[in-house]
């Protein structure tokens, strides 16, 4: 017998299960037929009543397990649909009604009514999650949205926990919009602007230190932000990886013109990354009827409201810079656009936080799903 505390498995086919209340007792499970029996206590003194104690219970269970975990290919414990009770996790559970758009569920188990969430394994509810998302990139600090949502709803949630929900939710957020076909027009416009970096890098033209360069694509007529990618310094790389995002963005939908300042850096990106396909229009800007920028130094205009107060960012790897796009794209209506979002006047439907995180979570694999505490 193994010198573990737990079921063992003679060689005559019965088991040994100790005690839970004695210390050094053990019971003797066996299977006569299609009967188990024990020689506790209470198997003998009771065997009338009940049709099994707890160490049959226990071996059977014991038994089920160790072939559920020696059987290859494992089976599936759940189906794909299969709805958990969020109090007992049994799946013993009915449609039970609605809550507004939301389908109620009845558990026969423990008599509980609830509404699954798309986020497992967290008190919070989506809704709170994409709460703080808007807030945040509206322009509130992260210590501000904490204290905001805990004066309000006595929380107890901490900045990192929202800096957390960031790096978790809006990377799922942008392979969903990503995977869209935006309608663009037949022009873009792009580009950069300084932010605050750590670690960043000297700029010579206006002698800043810590610096990095944030390049932006949009399509002219709707205002699309296809691209915000971070680069370390203001050269052909920073403009390759932007313009390759806007392509892949905007599924073979490419212009016929593309509008930027006079920095050499565009150039043989535009050039090689169009396949020379693609006019280029370059020495733009805002004093300049003719040919202005007017629009893109706009976006610029609004990105830098928000990073002026971030105090600079950590990573070139930061989610915050396609937390913004996504804001800008799906959340934000311009007056330009008659109230739209450039989503809208692209012809993408999603519209807000909520709509995005839900259509997000659905859309993986066709299942909901969460994995952020």
């Amino acid at each position: 017998m193994s010198k573990k505390e737990g079921i063992f498995e003679n060689l005559d086919g019965s088991f040994v299960v100790p005690s839970q209340s004695r210390k050094d007792v053990k019971y003797e499970v066996r299977a006569i037929g299609a009967t188990w029996v024990c020689n506790c206590p209470d198997f003998e003194t009771r065997a009338d009543s009940i049709s099994a104690c707890k160490h049959i219970h226990a071996v059977r269970f014991w038994v089920a397990a160790k072939v559920e975990l020696e059987q290859k290919p494992k089976p599936k414990v759940f189906a794909d649909d299969a709805v958990q009770c969020d109090r007992c996790g049994s799946i013993q559970v009915i449609r039970y009604g609605s809550s507004g758009a939301k389908q109620t569920y009845y558990c026969k188990g423990c008599d509980h009514k609830f509404t699954p969430s798309l986020l497992k394994r967290t008190h919070y509810t989506p809704e709170m999650v994409t709460l703080t998302l808007d807030l945040y990139f509206s322009g509130m600090s992260l210590r501000k949205v904490a204290r905001t949502l805990n004066d309000n709803f006595g929380m107890t949630l901490g900045a990192t926990t929202i800096y957390r929900w960031i790096q978790t939710f809006v990377p799922r957020i942008s392979e969903y919009v990503n995977s869209l076909a935006p309608q663009l027009s037949e022009t873009w416009q792009a580009d950069e602007l300084f932010v605050k970096m750590r670690g960043g890098v000297h700029t010579n033209q206006y002698d800043l230190d810590g610096m990095a360069f944030l390049w932006n694509v949009m399509d002219r007529k709707t205002r699309f932000l296809l691209a915000s990618k971070v680069s370390k310094h203001r050269d052909d790389y920073g403009a390759v990886r932007a313009f390759a995002e806007a392509i892949k963005n905007a599924h073979d939908n490419l212009p016929e013109k593309v509008f930027t300042d006079g920095l050499n850096s565009y150039r043989d990106p535009i050039k090689f990354g169009f396949k020379g396909q693609v006019q280029h229009i370059a020495r733009m800007g805002v004093g300049k009827p003719h040919a202005n920028n007017n629009r893109v130094e706009r976006l610029n205009g609004t990105l830098r409201e928000r990073v002026k107060v971030q105090r600079g960012w950590k990573s070139y790897q930061t989610p915050l810079a396609e937390g913004q796009r996504i804001a800008y794209n799906f959340v934000k209506p311009h007056m330009a656009l008659e109230g739209q979002t450039p989503s809208q006047a692209a012809g993408l439907t999603p519209k807000g936080w909520a709509e995005l995180l839900r259509a997000a979570l659905t859309n993986q694999n066709g299942t909901t799903e969460g994995e952020q505490r």
